[in-house]
């Protein structure tokens, strides 16, 4: 199965522990914190300034009761680790994840972005932790399906984005939510709201091999890679690769 980021696979998540607090990084102000943390990200695919990265932004959300700037780099960060580089700390990183969604809501309950990071960050504890109900994934949906609504534009078509993702691999009634149908929809509105995200083409991709559309599926995949070839951003290189290897299987 190919390899997206904020990839969901299914299970229950509990209520989350507390997270210890890392050692993090001291920071003048709130300002100087969220810019050397954006600093830091913009190094990847170096694991290790990623991983700066995350403190920087743990400890701006720390150091700034109402804002949640940090929060979203958090979860952020822990993204592209658990895809690029995390292995022992996997858990406590999605876990991680979910406390600064959660905080991010409790500060503006009101924000679809905090909606939408704290969905992606829910699934990522939910696949991490591999446990077997999938009752959690209510949650995850209704947040997506309401941020879908509220701002679909954001993430440049990201809360479709995920949701594809989500119903396209999860099971399908009776044992879950998954529909491949219902996946090609969400992801074909990611498309129409983020033409040039290589990662809604990636999706749609995906979605129409899963309803039988090879030819169409090529397609998206080849357009997958044009634009992660083109995009200047470290992660457009990774999203070409993604595309090719998954048209090579077709």
């Amino acid at each position: 199965m190919k390899r997206f980021a904020l990839l969901l696979l299914m299970g229950l998540t509990a209520c989350p522990k507390a997270v210890p607090p890392r050692q993090l990084e001291e920071i003048s102000s709130v300002e100087a914190g969220l810019r050397d943390a954006e600093a830091a990200w913009a190094q990847r695919p170096d694991v290790g300034a990623v991983r700066k990265a995350l403190s920087l932004f743990q400890s701006a959300a720390a150091a700034d009761a109402s804002g949640i700037e940090g929060d979203v780099g958090v979860v952020r960060t822990v993204g592209w680790l658990l895809e690029h580089g995390a292995q022992a700390d996997r858990k406590a990183l999605a876990d991680e994840a979910t406390a600064a969604g959660e905080r991010c809501q409790q500060r503006k309950p009101d924000s679809a972005t905090c909606d939408y990071f704290q969905a992606v960050a829910m699934g990522l504890r939910i696949r991490e932790h591999k446990l077997t109900a999938l009752t959690g994934l209510s949650r995850v949906i209704d947040l997506l399906k309401k941020t879908a609504a509220q701002e679909p534009s954001l993430d440049e078509g990201g809360p479709s984005r995920v949701l594809a993702l989500l119903l396209v691999r999860a099971p399908s009634w009776p044992a879950g939510p998954g529909n491949s149908d219902d996946a090609l929809a969400a992801a074909q509105q990611a498309v129409a709201h983020g033409p040039d995200h290589p990662l809604n083409h990636l999706v749609l991709g995906e979605c129409l091999e899963a309803t039988g559309e090879a030819e169409g599926a090529k397609a998206a995949y080849r357009k997958a890679a044009e634009l992660g070839r083109a995009r200047k951003d470290p992660d457009g290189a990774d999203w070409a690769a993604q595309a090719e290897a998954a048209l090579a299987k077709l």
